[in-house]
């Protein structure tokens, strides 16, 4: 298609989506080293079976949250043209 440029809020998205999957690999594994500890009897007996349950939903939680921010982003950005018209909104997004 004639007149089309290079789409600068697909690169964002893209940008933006390499950063966020390195959180969420981050965010993801938070929790895995007290999980851990625990599995292997760091704290027994009173309120660490609570503990314990409430930890492994935090972890749950979190790795959900953030496998569903690179979903979310992974998505809008596969839907985006590589191109578009020099007055698309697409070029002016920072702006609106």
């Amino acid at each position: 298609m004639a007149g089309e440029v290079p789409n600068p809020y697909k690169s964002a998205v893209g940008q933006a989506l390499g950063t966020v999957k390195g959180h969420a690999t981050t965010v993801s594994t938070a929790l895995d080293g007290a999980k851990k500890a625990f599995t292997g009897g760091a704290w027994t007996g009173g309120t660490s079976a609570a503990f314990s349950t409430d930890l492994n939903g935090n972890a749950t939680s979190a790795k959900g949250g953030a496998d569903a921010c690179v979903t979310e982003l992974e998505t809008l950005y596969n839907k985006e043209p590589d191109k578009v018209e020099p007055d698309a909104w697409q070029i002016h997004w920072r702006n609106m």
